[in-house]
């Protein structure tokens, strides 16, 4: 049977494409939303901590711009703002007043530092290259401003606020870790007195740490048009490609909506951006897509080996279960093939070559069994009726006055010689041949059983026969429960005893034997009468094997009658009981006079 026309393949598929379609009807709509949700969460992280550091950047100008505010209008003494002992710094020769000047200042700043504690340094100078600081690790002066391209380029501004990155801090080599350092210039439109610096820990302004953690992401900061910071290598490293390249992403930032994808240095970037309008400063991140979706992509593939696991222990689930459903069937349909009244009826295994399902398999062995079932009937009832054919024959012949007669006539001779253990055994085997011959309970009987009825049998005609009747039995008792057909052994004795003798013959021996011999067991009944003829051989083994023919295709026994109890009516007992598993030989024997018939009959049905 092909597998597909299998019933427990059509149930297993059946099973399987439904919890295949409902786990996809459940699972997809739900990765959908959950991708959906993902996606957005990822995105708006990443949003949000741009939008962090673009509020702290604001945050950190706006104290920025009220330090530099207090440095015009807080008074140190005599109503005097910080500017204005800048300017007297700047002009006076005098060292007890540069002393005193520079010591007001000092402790300006000092206080300014305590009232602003996100300041790492906080530091003012002048276009002398005077040096006042919080820190006490600073040097008081610095040379002229013309020396540092940092001083410089505040000078060069009007006063607004610049914004640049420091990977250590330019006039402390203690200070070892990166700055952001905020810088304007004082009075730009006066006596330009001096320059104010603002340092921070770059940290506290941009999360470095958790941005080193996200693998391809790039930070800029900008001023104006200008990239004043870059995770990507300051800014002084960046390449004039590079800073042309981010220049375009923030142009294209500030021109649409953010955040927005787009390609950059050969992959597909997403873009965030965040400005603010009035300081000018503005906050870029780029991250590759590739990034940004990984955790969507580790759902995507934990979400499908979860599917594809849930569909396999679903498979196996609904494999198993048709199994279950389909066992009782294939048991029954092995149930229905095995179904004979025929215990020599050898149950073939069918093939299915038309490839029926397990349905169509049992109403086929239905049919199948249907049908054995009546030829096992009709088998069934013809042996039966021989049977009882053979124990009407035998009736016949025992209840025959000639017979009968003989054998009363024998018992009253012998009581009138008052030899009472003779009656007594004549009686006997009387009573048993008639009780064993007339019995119908069954229609089998084991071999020693009938090989004791065949001893009853001769005894009695020894009586008629005096000393010219012997006979031998030999039976290997292994043989003992032998299952046989009733009133078997009996006709052929007879049969041995009526053509063994003639009026040349002093004696007659019968022998039967049985034995085992390969898988088979050996039934023998031989004598060493007279013979049979070659002809009459030939017609008396002719005349068995037509009766044989017209039993096994006559209904109801048809024309047993005629043959009576003798060869032909054994043989076909034998045969119904035993098949084409029966086989009999009829011969003379080579050695003496004599004929021998031999049974042959498998030990196991």
């Amino acid at each position: 049977m092909r597998l597909w026309n299998s019933l427990h393949t059509k149930f297993f598929l059946t099973y399987s494409l439904i919890a295949v379609a409902i786990i996809l009807l459940v699972c997809m709509p739900m990765y959908v939303y959950l991708k959906n949700n993902i996606e957005k969460n990822t995105i708006s992280r990443f949003d949000e901590t741009v939008s962090k550091i673009k509020d702290r950047l604001d945050e950190r100008v706006n104290q920025f711009d009220v330090l530099s505010q207090l440095l015009y209008w807080s008074s140190i003494s005599n109503d005097s703002p910080a500017v204005n002992y800048l300017n007297g710094l700047a002009s006076s020769q005098d060292f007890y007043e540069r002393y005193q000047l520079r010591g007001a200042l000092k402790s300006f700043v000092t206080m300014l530092s305590t009232v602003y504690p996100d300041a790492v340094n906080i530091r003012l100078f002048t276009m002398e290259g005077d040096l006042i600081s919080d820190s006490e690790d600073d040097p008081t002066s610095v040379g002229p401003y013309e020396q540092y391209e940092e001083l410089k380029r505040i000078a060069a501004t009007n006063g607004e606020t610049l914004l640049s990155y420091e990977p250590r801090d330019p006039w402390n080599a203690t200070n070892g870790y990166p700055v952001f350092v905020f810088s304007r210039m004082l009075l730009p439109w006066e006596t330009r007195a001096g320059m104010l610096e603002v340092m921070i820990k770059a940290d506290e302004l941009v999360d470095l740490e958790t941005l080193s953690q996200i693998k391809g992401a790039q930070l800029n900061l900008f001023f104006g048009d200008a990239i004043i910071y870059s995770t990507d290598s300051g800014h002084k490293g960046l390449t004039q490609a590079q800073q042309q390249e981010y220049g375009r992403l923030k142009q294209q930032s500030s021109a649409g909506k953010y955040p927005f994808m787009a390609k950059s240095f050969g992959d597909k970037q997403y873009v965030f951006f965040k400005s603010n309008d009035p300081s000018d400063f503005s906050v870029m991140l780029t991250v590759p897509k590739r990034v940004v979706f990984a955790s969507l992509v580790n759902f995507r593939n934990v979400a499908i080996a979860a599917m594809l696991l849930l569909i396999l222990i679903s498979v196996a689930l609904f494999y198993i279960l048709s199994r279950i459903l389909t066992r009782p069937l294939k048991q029954l349909k092995r149930t229905i093939d095995r179904i004979s009244l025929d215990e020599n009826d050898e149950q073939l295994n069918m093939d299915n070559k038309y490839e029926m399902d397990e349905i169509h398999l049992i109403n086929r062995s239905f049919r199948n069994m249907s049908e054995r079932l009546k030829n096992s009937l009709e088998d069934t009832v013809r042996f039966r009726t021989l049977q009882l054919q053979a124990h009407f024959d035998m009736l016949q012949a025992q209840i025959n006055p000639h017979f009968l007669f003989n054998m009363l006539g024998f018992i009253q001779s012998s009581a009138e010689d008052r030899n009472l253990n003779q009656v007594s055994a004549l009686s006997q085997n009387l009573l048993g041949f008639f009780r064993y011959s007339i019995s119908t309970q069954s229609p089998i009987i084991t071999l020693e059983k009938e090989l004791a009825f065949t001893i009853q049998y001769l005894e009695l005609m020894k009586i008629r026969f005096v000393d010219k009747l012997r006979y031998r039995i030999e039976a290997d008792p292994m043989l003992a429960n032998l299952v046989v057909p009733k009133l078997i052994l009996q006709p052929l004795v007879e049969n041995s005893i009526q053509h063994g003798f003639n009026e040349s013959t002093n004696s007659l021996e019968v022998v039967v034997s049985a034995y085992i011999e390969s898988a088979h067991w050996i039934i023998r009944i031989e004598d060493n009468g007279v013979g049979i003829a070659e002809q009459r051989l030939a017609q008396v083994i002719a005349k068995v094997e037509d009766y044989l023919k017209q039993m096994l295709s006559s209904a109801e026994g048809e024309g047993m009658s005629q043959g009576g109890m003798g060869v032909a009516n054994s043989m076909g007992r034998l045969k119904f009981m035993f098949k084409d598993n029966f086989a009999y030989e009829i011969e003379n024997r080579e050695d003496v006079p004599g004929v021998r018939i031999r049974l042959r009959g498998p030990l196991r049905r």
